[in-house]
């Protein structure tokens, strides 16, 4: 299984927002078995995505990132949702 981190500034709060309307679109597109789903701080990224096909997170993207990294505020203030949404599909199809 691949793994998809969700981060914040703390781990917990938008993270976990993020992380469900995540879970939720890779579902909705039949790909939600084939991706994990780890929340993280920012801080914790550098690490967690070592082995992770992509990085969203509500805060900037940390020095160090191996993976693509996809803005997840749309996902709380659904401006530009659409566009998010699609990013992540398309990283998903090609992991």
């Amino acid at each position: 299984m691949k793994k998809i981190v969700v981060a914040c500034g703390s781990g917990i709060a938008t993270s976990t927002a993020v992380e469900g309307k995540v879970k939720d679109l890779l579902e909705s597109n039949g790909v939600g078995g084939k991706f994990e789903l780890v929340k993280c701080s920012i801080a914790e990224a550098p690490s967690q995505c070592q082995d992770a096909v992509l990085l969203v997170a509500t805060t900037a993207a940390p020095a160090g990132i191996a993976c693509p990294y996809v803005n997840g505020v749309p996902f709380l203030t659904t401006i530009g949702k659409a566009a998010a949404e699609q990013q992540i599909l398309e990283v998903c199809k090609q992991a």
